[in-house]
C-alpha cells in the first residue's frame, strides 16, 4: 500500500511548475477572471494519485499581479499562488492538514530552475481557431524529457489579452499573449490547461495578492522533508 505521502508528491510538483501565463505586450495589463480546467492525458501516475490533484485553476489578475488558487475535489492540499510581474517573485501559499506555509522564489532561483526543465522549441504556425470568442494562433511546442523520450504539444494564445510578465516561470514565455490552451510535462505528469471562462469586467481588489501572516515560511526542500517524517503520511 502506497504512503499518503507518496499520494501528495505528484501534488507538490505541481505546486511549483503550473503557472497561468501572460505575456508582456505593449497593451494594458489584462484585469479580470479567467478559470480553467485540468486535466492530465497521458500522465504515468495511478488513479489513486490522479485523484489528488487539481482539476481546477481560478485566477485574478491586476497591474502584472496575478492570483492563482488551484483546487481539486479529493485533494489534500490547497494552494494559492501570487506572482509579482514587477519583480519576477513568486509567493506559493500551501495548506496541508490544517497547517500553513508559504514558499517564495525569487528571480533567479526561478530561472535556474527553468533551466533545468526540458527548454521546448516553439514552433509558430498560421493556424488559428476560436477559444471563448477570441481568435488564438497554433505553436507546436516539442521538446525531449528528463528519460529522452521526445513529445510535442499544441498550444493556442491570443494576443489580445496581454499582461506583463506573467509568463515568467513557465518554459513557454516566448509566447507572445495569453495561452488558452497549452499542456505542459513535470516529471511523470502531463498537465493540460483548458481556459472555460473569461471575465474582464470583474472588479479585482488589492488584497488578493498579499500573503498573510498566518502562513509560516519554509523551503521546498524543508516542506518535503517534514511531509516524510510525518508519520500521518507514512504507513505503519
Amino acid at each position: 500500500m502506497k504512503s499518503n505521502f507518496n499520494l501528495l508528491y505528484p501534488l507538490l510538483a505541481v505546486v511549483f511548475w503550473v503557472g497561468i501565463i501572460e505575456q508582456a505586450v505593449s497593451q494594458r495589463p489584462f484585469k479580470g477572471k479567467i478559470i480553467y480546467n485540468i486535466s492530465y492525458p497521458g500522465s504515468n501516475v495511478d488513479l489513486a494519485e490522479l485523484q489528488q490533484l487539481p482539476v481546477k485553476a481560478v485566477i485574478l489578475t491586476k497591474n502584472n499581479l496575478l492570483r492563482t488558487e488551484l483546487s481539486g475535489e479529493n485533494s489534500a492540499l490547497f494552494q494559492i499562488k501570487v506572482a509579482d510581474g514587477n519583480t519576477n517573485e513568486v509567493s506559493t501559499m500551501l495548506e496541508i492538514m490544517q497547517e500553513k506555509y508559504v514558499i517564495k522564489k525569487q528571480n533567479q532561483e526561478i530561472q535556474n530552475a527553468l533551466r533545468n526543465m526540458p527548454q521546448p522549441e516553439l514552433e509558430f504556425t498560421n493556424e488559428t481557431k476560436e477559444i471563448l470568442g477570441y481568435s488564438c494562433r497554433k505553436v507546436i511546442a516539442r521538446a525531449t524529457d528528463m528519460s529522452g523520450i521526445e513529445y510535442e504539444s499544441e498550444i493556442y494564445y491570443t494576443n489580445d489579452i496581454p499582461g506583463a510578465a506573467f509568463n515568467f516561470d513557465l518554459p513557454y514565455n516566448e509566447i507572445p499573449g495569453l495561452m488558452l490552451e497549452y499542456e505542459i510535462r513535470v516529471g511523470q505528469l502531463n498537465i493540460r490547461y483548458e481556459a472555460q471562462s473569461i471575465n474582464k469586467r470583474l472588479f479585482v481588489g488589492g488584497r488578493n495578492f498579499y500573503v498573510t501572516r498566518d502562513y509560516q515560511p519554509i523551503t521546498y526542500e524543508e516542506l518535503t522533508q517534514k511531509l516524510q517524517g510525518n508519520l500521518y503520511f507514512n504507513n505503519k
